[in-house]
C-alpha cells in the first residue's frame, strides 16, 4: 500500500521515539523516569498547560494535576501558564517521553529537561504550580516528584494556598460528595481491610463512608513498595486519585505511589472478609 507524504511526516516525528522506547527493557522492573528522545523547541504554552513545539507536536506534561481556570482561584492557573511560558518558551531543551505512543487526543507524554535546571514538571511542583498525579507511564518519577511536592506543600505554595486544592478528611462525607468526579487528594485512617475475591476494601468509616478500592491483580506492586494491603488496618495514610460518589465516596487506586502511608492512628478492627 502506498503512503501517503502526510504518512512519512508523521512517522519522521515519531520515528526516533519509537527507537528510544524499543531499546528499554520490558517488564515491572522497568522504573526509569521517561526516556531523553532529541532537542525540541517549545513555541508556546497552551491555556491548558499544554506544549506547543515547533516542529507541530503538542506535549502534555505527563503525571501531573494542574490548576485549572475555572477551579478555584483563576489566577493560579493564569499564574502557572506564566511561569512555564517564562521558562521554556523559543528555548531549546530536551525531550523526555514516557510512551511511543500519543494519548488519544494526539498529545505527547512527556517532560521537559533543562540544561543546568530541573525539569518543567519538577518545576512546577516545587512552585506549587502542580499537584503529583501517578500514572502508569510515570511511576518511575512518582518518588521524587513526591519528594518535591512534600516541601512546596509545607510552604503552602501555589495550589497548597488554594482551599480547592487541600487534601481533604476522610471523614468529611459532605465535602467528599461534592468532589465527585475530580482528582483529589485524601488523608485518614483506615478503620478496616475488607478481603473480596478480585478487590481489597480500605474502609475509614462506617457504612457509606469513604473507602479506597485496590485490585487483587495490583497486591504485589504495593507489597513491593512496602504497602501490605492487609496491614493498614489502624494506619494513617493519604491516598489520591478520580473520586466517585455514585456508590458513596470511594476512590480506586491502580498504582502504589497513589497511597503514602503516614503512620500509626491507634487501635484497628483488623481484617474482614469482603464483598
Amino acid at each position: 500500500m502506498k503512503r501517503s507524504p502526510a504518512h512519512h511526516q508523521i512517522w519522521r516525528l515519531w520515528a526516533p521515539i519509537v527507537s528510544v522506547l524499543a531499546l528499554a527493557p520490558a517488564g515491572p522492573a522497568v522504573a526509569a523516569c521517561g526516556a531523553t528522545a532529541g532537542a525540541v523547541t517549545v513555541a508556546a504554552v497552551t491555556d491548558r498547560l499544554e506544549l506547543q513545539l515547533a516542529d507541530g507536536r503538542l506535549a502534555r506534561l505527563a503525571g501531573l494535576d494542574l490548576p485549572e481556570p475555572r477551579r478555584g482561584d483563576p489566577a493560579t492557573a493564569a499564574a502557572a501558564r506564566t511561569f512555564l511560558a517564562a521558562r521554556l518558551a523559543d528555548r531549546e531543551a530536551t525531550l523526555v517521553i514516557f510512551s511511543p505512543r500519543p494519548d488519544r487526543w494526539g498529545r505527547l507524554l512527556a517532560d521537559i529537561d533543562l540544561p543546568g535546571e530541573e525539569t518543567a514538571t519538577n518545576q512546577l511542583i516545587s512552585h506549587g504550580f502542580a499537584r503529583v498525579r501517578p500514572e502508569f507511564e510515570t511511576r518511575g518519577c512518582a518518588p521524587g516528584r513526591l519528594a518535591v511536592e512534600a516541601k512546596a506543600r509545607a510552604a503552602g505554595l501555589g495550589l497548597w494556598n488554594d482551599p480547592d486544592y487541600s487534601i481533604l478528611d476522610a471523614a468529611d462525607g459532605e465535602e467528599l460528595a461534592q468532589q465527585d468526579g475530580r482528582f483529589v487528594i485524601v488523608e485518614g485512617a483506615v478503620r478496616r481491610v475488607g478481603a473480596g475475591r478480585s478487590r481489597f476494601y480500605l474502609d475509614f468509616g462506617g457504612r457509606g463512608g469513604f473507602t479506597v478500592v485496590v485490585a487483587r491483580k495490583s497486591q504485589s506492586a504495593f507489597q513491593a513498595a512496602g504497602a501490605s494491603l492487609t496491614s493498614l488496618a489502624g494506619e494513617r495514610i493519604r491516598v489520591r486519585g478520580v473520586l466517585d460518589d455514585r456508590f458513596g465516596p470511594r476512590l480506586e487506586i491502580t498504582e502504589a505511589p497513589m497511597l503514602e502511608r503516614l503512620g500509626r492512628a491507634g487501635a484497628s478492627q483488623g481484617t474482614k472478609p469482603g464483598g
